[in-house]
């Protein structure tokens, strides 16, 4: 049966023009095969933590008032801002890149 969750990495790496990694059991891995750039991992919930999802919604609201893309940047208390996580919608991650397919 191929599950919901099985189907999104399915869509979200052939979006970057590599296949869904057949699943290993290894948790930390990425989902996707090779790409030259990145190493994806996606995960599909019930919901995001209501937080992330309103203050995304916000900032993207905003940033769209002038035609810009809202950007989240999330860190906890006492971490390096290097360790920051940035939050961006998937449709403006594939906007900014453009064809990220792998060449």
């Amino acid at each position: 049966m191929d599950r919901g969750w099985k189907q999104f990495e399915r869509r979200v790496a052939r979006d970057h023009g590599v296949e869904r990694r057949p699943n290993t059991g290894e948790r930390d891995g990425s989902d996707a095969m090779p790409h030259p750039l990145f190493s994806l991992q996606m995960k599909l919930r019930k919901a995001i933590p209501k937080c992330i999802r309103e203050w995304s919604d916000g900032i993207c609201v905003a940033a769209s008032r002038d035609g810009k893309v809202g950007v989240l940047i999330v860190k906890e208390p006492g971490k390096h801002d290097d360790n920051a996580l940035v939050i961006v919608r998937y449709r403006d991650w594939i906007d900014l890149h453009g064809n990220i397919r792998k060449e």
